[in-house]
């Protein structure tokens, strides 16, 4: 791995021992950083107390899991832990805080424990990957993780065409994707209908691939059942139906490249286990044909609900589940869950409107009557930013503080697709309105046009309800014991109402938090209080599918 000497990575270090100090001390170009004349914060509460005021100048923080430190300096880990398990985990309680003030700080996670009950652990609090060292620590595998860690963090907020933002779990989700995008396996991508999943599999994955060949997509909600045999494996003249003429099918168009079936869920039980069979296989038999064809692609394949509880359910095969390989899935976060990012997408999205045959003719007539040159782009302006002249050669368009605040507290329930079209309308009548008025001899001079609250409020009230998961059943059945405090017994109950309500929810932490909080945008603070009374959502889920 080539280093740039010229660039070293910043390295805030916690730990209330030395031993990764003087590993980190031997690594080339690798900083350091100081607090209070040592090259570590001793302690979670002191490595919290520096960062506030310098968190710019730290690239990546390496943290420790067990803190033997005096009971004042530690951090809470969850509801009725004991000192010794808070000493144990100290590590998952600073990453929890670090994650709620820097979400997009790069954390590495120390340990020389093989203990995956700190993998669950960590899982439910970050995205954060968790370095395992057993006995000594591993020198390059700790400088691996630290670069890796930068990059990760570094990376551009759009690559190839994808709004990634700054929130966590998109940067885990884009590492993880190009990782898998250069294997062999296929890749399963859930998330709800909008998250961008074909886009993902078209602009990322595809290019990540390596591969030299075609992208094919299929749409398998909009296939015929009795069509589904045809379009994936092909078929010969006469083989079917008002079939005129030998037609290939996707997988063999798909040759050398890489084929996504969108809403994979649709396949017919009967042509599932066709499916299985060329994955297994790399062969197609096209209707029709005696030969097999050898066929080679990259598989991507997408479902709007969880393919998990559809085996479950018998409403697709276990053997496909589990040959699409689970460990390959990939769940694309609801946009709701990217709350910290709306501003920045939607700048993005307003943006990429210019580009937009309708808009951009629109945009063309009201740059010019504003002096502005000719392919002048559009700007999106909000907050603070208002409170500046326009600058540049884009045509601004200013986001009034109430209009914002309607759209920060708007769930988008179809996710980036209804968010590009929200950004796409607000463009359009902005501009209409001032190409009439310009028309009209309206003279325009300030680069800048204001967007109608009304007209914010009226596109969003237009939007699909988001679909409740919870019945409308609220009540939960608990089992109450003694226990030895009232503390202990409040705990046991909370437990197990959250537990209940997880199943009730299907898992969904945004339903969960509406129901007990009336807001899915909170669904952050549901998973930490699991954390908090000792539940793992990774286990809830895999007792789920059991």
């Amino acid at each position: 791995m080539t280093e740039r000497r010229s660039d070293p990575v910043r390295v805030l270090l916690v730990d209330d021992g030395p031993r990764y100090q003087q590993t980190l001390a031997a690594l080339d170009n690798v900083q350091l950083l100081s607090i209070d004349g040592q090259l570590r914060a001793p302690d979670g509460k002191a490595a919290l107390d520096w960062l506030d005021g310098r968190r710019a100048e730290v690239d990546v923080v390496l943290l420790d899991v067990q803190f033997e430190v005096p009971d004042d300096r530690l951090l809470p880990l969850e509801v009725g832990a004991s000192p010794r398990k808070t000493r144990r985990f100290q590590g998952v309680a600073i990453l929890r805080e670090i994650r709620r003030r820097w979400p997009d700080l790069p954390v590495v996670l120390l340990t020389e424990w093989q203990d995956l009950s700190l993998a669950d652990a960590a899982a439910d609090v970050s995205a954060t990957p968790v370095t395992y060292f057993a006995g000594a620590v591993d020198a390059d595998t700790l400088r691996i993780r630290i670069w890796s860690a930068r990059a990760e963090a570094t990376q551009p907020l759009e690559d190839q065409g994808v709004l990634w933002g700054r929130d966590p779990a998109m940067r885990a989700l884009r590492h993880r994707l190009a990782v898998l995008a250069r294997g062999g396996l296929p890749i399963v991508l859930e998330g709800e209908t909008g998250t961008g999943k074909s886009h993902l599999a078209r602009a990322f994955i595809h290019p990540n691939s390596g591969r030299r060949g075609p992208f094919v997509a299929i749409d398998l909600a909009t296939v015929p059942a009795e069509l589904v045999p045809a379009t994936l494996f092909g078929a010969l003249r006469g083989s079917y139906t008002g079939s005129v003429a030998d037609r290939k099918g996707a997988f063999e168009v798909a040759h050398k490249g890489t084929l996504f079936l969108d809403e994979i869920q649709n396949v017919p039980l009967d042509i599932q286990k066709q499916l299985l069979r060329v994955l297994q296989e790399g062969r197609v038999q096209p209707l029709g044909a005696v030969a097999e064809t050898e066929v080679d692609v990259k598989l991507v394949v997408a479902a709007n609900v969880a393919l998990a509880d559809l085996v479950a359910a018998g409403r697709f095969r276990r053997d496909l589940y589990m040959r699409l390989s689970p460990a390959t899935r990939v769940t694309v976060p609801a946009l709701r869950d990217r709350r910290q990012d709306y501003a920045l997408l939607l700048r993005q999205l307003t943006a990429a409107c210019a580009e937009r045959p309708a808009v951009r003719a629109l945009l063309g007539e009201v740059a010019s009557g504003m002096g502005l040159r000719r392919g002048a782009g559009l700007r999106l302006v909000v907050g603070a930013d208002m409170r500046h002249p326009p600058a540049g050669d884009a045509l601004e368009l200013a986001m009034p503080d109430a209009a914002w605040r309607a759209i920060t507290q708007h769930p988008f329930p179809g996710n980036l697709r209804e968010m590009a079209m929200l950004a796409e309308n607000l463009a359009s009548f902005t501009l209409f309105s001032a190409a009439e008025a310009a028309r009209a001899g309206v003279e325009l001079h300030h680069g800048r046009l204001q967007i109608d609250s009304g007209l914010v409020v009226e596109l969003l009230s237009t939007a699909p309800a988001v679909e409740a998961v919870a019945p409308v059943d609220d009540r939960v059945p608990v089992r109450v014991a003694p226990a030895a405090t009232l503390g202990q017994c409040a705990v046991a109950v909370e437990r197990q109402v959250m537990e209940a309500l997880f199943v009730r929810c299907r898992g969904d932490l945004g339903a969960m938090a509406e129901l007990l909080l009336g807001d899915r945008g909170r669904a952050r603070a549901v998973q930490l209080r699991l954390n908090q009374l000792g539940l793992s959502v990774r286990h809830l889920r895999a007792d789920g599918d059991r």
